[in-house]
């Protein structure tokens, strides 16, 4: 699916804000009404769940305009979207197999990314993505394929066949930009943790120890050549050089601070491919001083996360309009991962007017680190090169943190449409601080059919 006319959609989502937020006009969110556009399909949808099939169609844009700042003071509207199909099967009701379902989903991605496109120094390339839904090629994929079973426990299941981590740190992608949405590990240890919409072979378990204790493990295919558009559907395992890893605790205490529900995840990833060192040779000298001698190599990758989401309190006491304050973080290989470490802290209050009980305001900041032994050797290679000039394009710029920060109004416009127009604030795009901090004009929609 390729759309030509997203300049035209983005002002048509714009519109249906300030046309529909305001309470006099009947389509005003309303809780009692159909989720789904389309409503129930003339009663095929609820047709199809009486009989074990359920079916999602959803869409969603991510649109950044970069109003000052960056690289390339060119002004541009930057759009990315994604459509998503998604069938669940009981299959209990269908073939009298008790405690199992199947899940099959289809994703399709278009667009650009602004800060690939207009906010960063391409010799050096992005970090931080303005647009979270951009990523993994343009191009329709098999994301999900799997089998699952529940297990005696409430919450506990058996998972395999085709799927991701991102259930792994797992976190909502409320905000637009990327640092403060889903698994932090596939955003940035992407080379080697395939999060959504990449699909591999893989088999996971989560069991609900304690009534506020859950544990979960899996075992996913590293395969480099999913990552390209051409194998979208690919089935096979060729081009497969190893396996993640990664295990998590998840702990969900109903009265943590204040006597109010929290949630804290800590977990951790080990990769068994190799990888090359970032800064040294195999004989323990500067690469940037002997380019032409092999890196250093290190057997398997590793790296830790958290993820801590607190409820502080209720708009008008109401346990539907919650208050909750969150923060992710985490910490990658320092020999062989490129962002060292990622972390952020936010707020989130559901339903901050009694006018507008289903809209919600977001605001967050975080920043990430290059790994020190990028930044030396991107230092070394300069001073190889006898280069001092940031402006020559010989240059190797020099990369050491990147902080970003939003804030959003979501609009819940009516019950199956959302739009959050929002605010960003980057400093030093690409982790470069010769970069001008860049201030972007965003807008996220959210449509389920």
């Amino acid at each position: 699916m390729k759309f030509t006319s997203a300049p035209h959609s983005v002002c048509a989502s714009a519109a249906c804000v300030l046309l529909f937020s305001h309470p006099s006009i009947g389509c005003a969110a309303d809780s009692n009404a159909s989720p789904w556009m389309g409503g129930d399909w003339n009663g095929v949808k609820s047709g199809l769940h009486e009989r074990g099939l359920d079916v999602d169609v959803n869409y969603r844009s991510d649109s950044s305009f970069n109003a000052r700042g960056g690289f390339n003071k060119d002004k541009k509207l930057a759009y990315a979207d994604q459509y998503m199909v998604s069938v669940s099967a009981d299959l209990d009701k269908l073939f009298a197999l008790p405690s199992f379902k199947f899940v099959v989903t289809l994703i399709d991605r278009n667009g650009e990314e602004l800060a690939k496109e207009r906010l960063t120094d391409p010799r050096s390339g992005s970090l931080t993505q303005t647009q979270n839904v951009y990523g993994r090629g343009s191009v329709t994929r098999l994301s999900q394929l799997y089998l699952e079973k529940s297990l005696s426990k409430p919450n506990s299941f058996f998972r395999m066949g085709r799927f991701g981590p991102e259930a792994f740190g797992q976190f909502d992608c409320d905000f637009q930009n990327l640092i403060f949405c889903g698994n932090s590990g596939g955003n940035w240890h992407g080379d080697d943790w395939y999060n959504f919409p990449i699909g591999q072979w893989a088999a996971a378990v989560k069991y609900q120890l304690l009534d506020e204790l859950a544990f979960q493990a899996g075992l996913f295919e590293q395969n480099p050549t999913l990552l390209e558009n051409d194998n979208a559907f690919k089935m096979s395992m060729s081009g497969a050089d190893g396996a993640l890893i990664p295990v998590e605790a998840i702990w969900t205490p109903k009265s943590a601070l204040f006597g109010l529900p929290a949630e804290l995840r800590v977990g951790a990833f080990y990769n068994t491919t190799d990888a090359d060192d970032l800064r040294y040779n195999d004989d323990g000298q500067e690469h940037a001083l002997e380019p032409d001698a092999r890196y250093r190599s290190h057997r398997g990758r590793k790296g830790w996360w958290y993820v801590a989401r607190q409820t502080v309190g209720y708009v008008a006491d109401d346990p539907l309009r919650q208050i909750e304050v969150f923060s992710e973080g985490f910490w990658n290989d320092r020999e062989t991962g490129f962002v060292a470490r990622h972390y952020n802290i936010g707020l989130i209050i559901n339903g901050p007017f009694s006018a507008r009980p289903n809209d919600a305001v977001g605001l967050a900041v975080g920043g990430l680190s290059v790994a020190s032994n990028v930044t030396e050797h991107q230092r070394h290679m300069n001073m190889y090169n006898h280069l001092t000039d940031y402006d020559d394009p010989r240059y190797t710029p020099i990369q050491t943190d990147e902080y970003s920060s939003e804030i959003y109004y979501g609009v819940k416009v009516t019950s199956w449409l959302t739009v959050r127009p929002n605010l960003q604030y980057i400093v030093h795009p690409g982790a470069v601080e010769k970069v001008d901090n860049a201030f972007l004009l965003g807008l996220m929609v959210r449509a389920s059919f």
